[in-house]
């Protein structure tokens, strides 16, 4: 009882106290999307194009010029701009790929020193966990990409255990004072974010964007799915030119054709 008392004087409301202003470094087309403090998902089907948007919001970081697609993360003004980025996914040949896009996309042609990329593929949920905890608590960085959250789970149908990676997430943004971006897949069949864990980081997000590929047109489109600090922002849709990514107008949607009764 002692220490619940100990936490309720140091979770109480004080009158007289002026919390600091929200500090937004990820904005997409206008809208907040990213403070420090939250985290924030890209979610979309597998081969959508997350990655490729994930590039283009770290890329966004290293280039003097607004936006990239109407996207800007901007750590100029923090005291620790080191951005981290964790792939559990990739191969090596895949994840330096990705690194090169992330050049490509921000014309430039070294990474900056503050940037640090980890390939983590083949570490288990235990060790990613592990390297990620020592590298907020070493870097003290401004921004972290994980590339995907799913490997920090064993069983995202476990809500127990998918509660617990939620408890972990808000624990270390919080801690230190981290924005936190991870990349969750979406199931091919219903379109949701998997299982209790996607559920539950649906909820918790401060915003989730949606990347999906239209096939048809060959082109890759991010949309506001959840946005709890901001309104909706447009759609962007880029589009591989042979050369680079090029953002192009959405295609006008076809009305879909009702069958005569």
């Amino acid at each position: 009882m002692e220490a619940a008392l100990k936490l309720l004087e140091l979770r109480h409301y004080k009158p007289n106290y002026q919390p600091p202003e929200e500090n937004v470094i990820l904005r997409i087309n206008g809208s907040n999307c990213g403070t420090l403090g939250n985290f924030c998902i890209i979610s979309g089907i597998p081969k959508s194009g997350k990655s490729t948007f994930l590039n283009a919001i770290i890329a966004s970081n290293f280039t003097r010029i607004d936006n990239i697609f109407g996207i800007k993360l901007n750590t100029a003004n923090i005291p620790n701009k080191s951005i981290g980025y964790f792939d559990t996914e990739s191969s090596e040949y895949d994840f330096y790929k990705n690194l090169n896009r992330i050049k490509m996309i921000a014309n430039i042609d070294v990474l900056p020193a503050y940037f640090n990329a980890f390939s983590t593929r083949k570490d288990g949920v235990i060790n990613h966990k592990a390297m990620i905890e020592t590298y907020l608590f070493t870097w003290r960085p401004s921004v972290i990409f994980v590339d995907g959250l799913l490997d920090l789970i064993h069983n995202f149908n476990d809500e127990v255990e998918s509660k617990m990676l939620i408890e972990w997430l808000k624990f270390l943004t919080n801690e230190y004072n981290v924005l936190i971006i991870g990349v969750v897949h979406l199931g091919k069949r219903d379109n949701h974010t998997l299982g209790h864990f996607g559920s539950m980081v649906d909820r918790y997000a401060q915003s989730v964007v949606e990347v999906v590929k239209d096939k048809e047109n060959d082109i890759f489109m991010m949309k506001a799915k959840y946005l709890r600090s901001s309104a909706d922002f447009s759609d962007i849709c880029i589009q591989w030119n042979g050369s680079k990514y090029v953002e192009v107008q959405k295609p006008p949607e076809v009305p879909v054709k009702r069958k005569s009764q």
